[in-house]
Parts: C-alpha cells; sequence; structure tokens
C-alpha cells in the first residue's frame, strides 16, 4: 500500500516515529539503527512495510530499503514476529547483521529480545543462501557454528560486502589488530565504517 513516506520527523521514541506528510502524522515502528540517523524536523523518506492481521494494523519503516528487505526476510521465517524482526535490526546496521548471519553467529543474532538460540539458528539456516551472493568467493560455514569463515584477507570480506577497496584499507589501518581473530577485525571495522 505504502512503499515510503517522505516528511518531517515530529516525534522520536523508542523504536517509534511520527513523521508529518502534509499535515498527516504516520506512526512509524522502526529499529534503533533507523533512530539514530533520525532527529525532530529533519526531513526523512523511511522506506514502508504495513503489517496488517485480524486484530492489528501497524506501519514499520525504515531509513534505507536494504534495511527494509531484511526486514521482510525476517518476518517470514515462523517464529519471528514483526517486534522481534525490528529487535534484530535494532542490534546492528544491515551489514553487520548479514555478516553474522554468514559466520552463523548465532551469539550475536540471539542478543536481540525475543530471539532465542533456536531461534538464531533457525534465521541463519533461512537466509546463509538468500544473502551468499553477496559474499561471493567467501567460502560459507554451515550456519551453525562459531567458526570463522576462511577468506584470504579481511579486506577482502569487507569488499564483498560492498565497501570501497580504498575505504576498507583506510578503516583497517585504524584498527589495533593486536591478539584479536578476522572476525572481531570485521566486527570493528563494520563499526567504523557505519558511524
Amino acid at each position: 500500500m505504502y512503499s515510503y513516506i517522505k516528511g518531517i520527523v515530529k516525534s522520536i521514541r523508542e523504536n517509534h516515529l511520527i513523521v508529518d506528510n502534509n499535515n498527516i502524522g504516520y506512526s512509524v515502528n522502526t529499529s534503533a539503527n533507523t533512530l539514530k540517523d533520525c532527529s525532530i524536523n529533519d526531513e526523512v523518506t523511511i522506506y514502508t512495510y504495513l503489517y496488517v492481521r485480524e486484530d492489528i494494523i501497524s506501519l514499520y519503516g525504515f531509513g534505507s530499503p536494504e534495511e527494509l528487505v531484511l526486514y521482510e526476510k525476517l518476518i517470514r521465517i515462523s517464529g519471528v514476529g514483526p517486534k522481534a524482526a525490528l529487535s534484530i535490526l535494532s542490534l546492528a546496521d544491515v551489514s553487520t547483521l548479514k555478516y553474522s548471519i554468514f559466520t552463523g553467529d548465532h551469539k550475536f543474532i540471539s542478543k536481540a529480545s525475543g530471539i532465542g538460540k533456536r531461534t538464531a539458528e533457525k534465521i541463519i539456516l533461512e537466509l546463509k543462501d538468500k544473502i551468499k551472493d553477496e559474499f561471493a568467493g567467501i567460502t560459507m560455514d554451515n550456519g551453525l557454528t562459531d567458526a570463522i569463515t576462511s577468506y584470504d584477507t579481511v579486506t577482502d570480506a569487507l569488499v564483498s560486502l560492498g565497501f570501497a577497496l580504498g575505504e576498507a584499507r583506510n578503516v583497517l589501518k585504524n584498527i589495533d589488530k593486536t591478539d584479536k581473530t578476522e572476525d572481531e577485525i570485521i566486527r570493528l571495522a563494520l563499526k567504523k565504517i557505519g558511524n
């Protein structure tokens, strides 16, 4: 019904925005990831998903089409409702979440409110094939272990996530790599790139 709403942010609460568009205030449930980029009176474009059930109609929205696409994939998984999916998206940016799925990091995903180990493992099993093209050239694990996926360099992993080679190198040279696994270095790099 709605693809996106472009308007002015009138209110910000935990996991919630009110966006004014032509004097209509749209109540939008959203992630902490989207909220961090919003301020009162900012003009925003929020990509939306209308959730309809017999006893509820709710609007969910995100700051990027990529976040919306991941949300839609998450809610199609049995046992992951709209609020649980929002909680997962509040953990980190989309690239970090996809990398967690790629490496089978169920511990990270289960940090989301309402997501236990079994549900996190189910998310990994159901989504790993849907994101594998984004990790071309990197060997995927079985989705249920904490083992670090083997790849030539951390730089290659960041480039496969969609970051420019120069950007990846610049971020990596400013990270202390002492006693850190490749997975930990990539997480730190993703956090720096996301800020």
